[in-house]
This record gives structure tokens, C-alpha cells and sequence, in this order.
């Protein structure tokens, strides 16, 4: 008796320590997966916030580059405007800002809406975000955005892109620095011409208008977006973070990977790289385009050589080019019997002149600097320079682990 009493027992001990233990591993699945769900929703919040702000401060940079270009424009339009009794004696490259800044080119400008449609378009931006106030300025400069960007394409420039191609019509018998000296007359003739018209006047007293907006709208965002950054709690560290995390993709580039031919090509162009064992490179671009001179009309083949010593750091691809050379095949142009000599001499012009931009240019920049990674074949190069990225593949076969 006394030991069925005590199985008794034992087997009601055995239970309600079987249901213990089971109310608690149910327990602590629910606190695991709220915390789990917790987590997600904070790591999805400060996502989203940190994409907005980058998206808010590159849009920000964008307004900063249209300012820029508009007051180089706006200068020199000034400039010419208060020499135009003088225009003989203004520099070329000012009179073709000064026309730029008049010249309708039929382009609309328009900012990247990519990560305000991701925001919009998600069901649990209010819930996951939390702070309505961040919210709120996220969509005031989301809304001034698209209303800047309407307002300034309705600020359509004065002069025609028929009026201005109209220039490049020339006598086709003419020589090059006779087709240049005339391009330009007609430039200066029309730039006269339209300073007297008072739509181009209102238009070129307007401006100063239009870059106070901008400046405005600039200051403004960038108090809002460093708001955001403030009540989101996302440091500077993060941002960084966020933007590198678009350069890491594939594997680091190594010496014994990297030795080699790469190759690109499009349609038009083809570039390739050989970088050797004992450090030296050497680089060929060329690029096929049509090209429409008054005497001659047809494709030109340019071709752009380069060769000197490399390196990498880390992530980074060093190059340091020591020479640099330049031609132009002009064997596919047209061009009547007559007019060959002057298209010969075209060419020989625009290569010495391409070549002399090229070679100040290496002696400006010295060595450059690629972000370079491979992909897990290692037979497929990216680089990256500023906001350029160009995809390289090997022209052999596999490499060696």
C-alpha cells in the first residue's frame, strides 16, 4: 500500500514538473520571439531612417552641383554682358558659358525618387519608424523636392537648341581655324542679338532670384536632415557605414589575382587593362563615334594608350600612369577628294589637342585611385572611382587559389 501510494506520488511529482517545464519553455519561446520580433523592428527602423537620410543628404549634394554650374553660367553671362562692346576680346570658353547658360538643351532635370518610392511604398513605415516627427520631415522634403523639381524645369531657358545648332552650319570649304573663327563670330553676333531681347533680360535678372531659392532650400534641408539624424539617433558612423556597404560586395583583390588582361566593351567602346608581374600596366581605351564636320561626315576612331606602374592597398587599386598617348583614325569619315588634306589636318589638330588635355590632366591627378573588388570567380574585376564603376573581365580563363 505504502508503495502504490508512493508510485502515486512520484508520477503526480513527474507531472506537474513536465508541465513546469513546459509552461516555461512555452514562456520563454514567446520572450525569444518577442525579442526576436523586437529586434527585426528596430534594425528595420534604423534602415529605413538611415536610407531617407542618405537619400535626403545626396539630394542636398544634387542642389549643391546645380548651383555651382548655374553661378559658373551666370558669371559668365555677366561678364560678357558688361563687355559687349568688347566681345572680341572675351575668352572663347566664356562666351560658350555665357551661351550655355541661355541655351534650352531640351533636358528635363530630375532627382533619383528611388528611395522616396521605397519609403511610400512600405506597409510598416509609420509603425516601424516610431517618431512622427521624423516622419513628417521626411515628407516635407520629400514634397519640397518634387516642388523644386517642377518649378525648375518651368524655368525654361531663352534660346532654342535649333537656334544654337544653327551656328555649326558653316561654308564646308572653309579651313578649320576658318570654321572655328567663324563658329565663334556667330556665337558673339548671337549673344548681342539676344542680350537686346527683354525675355533673355527678364530671364538674366531672375537669376539671382533662382539661386536664393536654391541656397534656401539647401540651408533648410540640410537643418532638417541633421534634425533626423538627431532624433533617430543615427551617428555619422552609421551614414558611412550605410554608403560603404554599396562597395563591399565580392572578395578583395589580390596581387596573384589580379596579373592579367581585363577586358570591357560596349557597343562603341573598348577598354583593357594588363596589369604585370613586375607592377607595370599598361591601358588601350577605344572609343568609336559619329562625328558630323562641315566638310567631312562619318565615324572616328579614337584611341587613347596609357602605361605605367600599379599597386594595391587594401581595397584600393593605385595606378601611376607615366606615359600617355593619343590617335585618331579617321578611315571610316567621308570626305571629298578635295577636302581630304583639311580633314587630315583636323586630325592631327584634335590630337595634339586631346593629347596635351590628357597629359595636363596625369600631371593634375599623378596617381589614381580605383576601389577594386572581384567576385567569387576571381574573373571579374570592379572598380570604382567618385561616382564612376566599370566591370572588367579576365580575358583567360580561370586563376590559380
Amino acid at each position: 500500500m505504502e508503495k502504490k501510494k508512493l508510485w502515486s506520488n512520484r508520477w503526480w511529482a513527474t507531472l506537474l514538473i513536465s508541465i513546469i517545464g513546459t509552461a516555461i519553455g512555452v514562456g520563454l519561446t514567446f520572450a525569444v520571439n518577442n525579442w526576436m520580433d523586437k529586434r527585426h523592428k528596430q534594425q528595420t527602423q534604423r534602415l529605413m531612417a538611415i536610407m531617407v537620410i542618405h537619400d535626403i543628404d545626396e539630394s542636398i549634394n544634387t542642389l549643391k552641383t546645380l548651383k555651382e554650374n548655374m553661378e559658373t553660367e551666370y558669371n559668365a553671362m555677366m561678364y560678357v554682358r558688361e563687355h559687349i562692346d568688347q566681345l572680341d576680346s572675351v575668352p572663347n570658353d566664356t562666351l560658350s558659358l555665357a551661351l550655355s547658360f541661355l541655351v534650352d538643351d531640351g533636358e528635363e532635370f530630375r532627382f533619383d525618387n528611388s528611395k522616396e518610392k521605397i519609403f511610400h511604398s512600405s506597409p510598416d513605415t509609420w509603425q516601424n519608424l516610431g517618431c512622427m516627427k521624423f516622419i513628417d520631415n521626411v515628407q516635407s522634403c520629400y514634397y519640397n523636392r518634387q516642388t523644386f523639381q517642377d518649378m525648375y524645369n518651368h524655368w525654361q531657358r531663352p534660346v532654342s537648341m535649333e537656334v544654337y545648332e544653327a551656328m555649326n552650319n558653316g561654308n564646308s570649304n572653309l579651313s578649320l581655324e576658318e570654321v572655328l573663327d567663324q563658329y565663334y563670330a556667330k556665337m558673339r553676333k548671337l549673344l548681342k542679338e539676344k542680350l537686346e531681347d527683354e525675355h533673355v533680360k527678364f530671364y538674366i535678372n531672375c537669376t539671382p532670384k533662382k539661386l536664393g531659392s536654391i541656397a534656401g532650400l539647401i540651408k533648410y534641408w540640410i537643418q532638417v536632415n541633421n534634425e533626423n539624424k538627431f532624433l533617430m539617433s543615427i551617428t555619422d558612423e552609421e551614414l558611412e557605414n550605410y554608403v560603404n556597404s554599396f562597395n563591399t560586395n565580392g572578395i578583395s583583390v589580390k596581387e596573384k589575382n589580379l596579373i592579367g588582361t581585363w577586358n570591357s566593351s560596349s557597343t562603341d567602346e573598348v577598354n583593357q587593362f594588363e596589369f604585370r608581374k613586375d607592377h607595370t600596366y599598361s591601358y588601350v581605351s577605344v572609343v568609336t563615334s559619329p562625328a558630323n564636320l562641315n566638310f567631312s561626315q562619318g565615324k572616328l576612331k579614337k584611341i587613347y594608350k596609357e602605361a605605367g606602374t600599379w599597386k594595391l592597398e587594401k581595397d584600393s587599386l593605385i595606378i601611376n600612369p607615366g606615359s600617355i598617348d593619343f590617335e585618331v583614325d579617321a578611315s571610316k569619315m567621308t570626305v571629298q577628294p578635295e577636302n581630304q588634306e583639311m580633314l587630315d589636318r583636323w586630325v592631327q589638330n584634335y590630337e595634339k589637342e586631346c593629347l596635351a588635355t590628357y597629359q595636363k590632366g596625369n600631371k593634375d591627378l599623378y596617381w589614381r585611385v580605383w576601389g577594386a573588388r572581384l567576385d567569387a570567380s576571381r574573373n571579374k574585376l570592379e572598380m570604382k572611382k567618385g561616382g564612376n564603376t566599370s566591370y572588367f573581365k579576365r580575358e583567360k580563363g580561370g586563376v590559380k587559389r
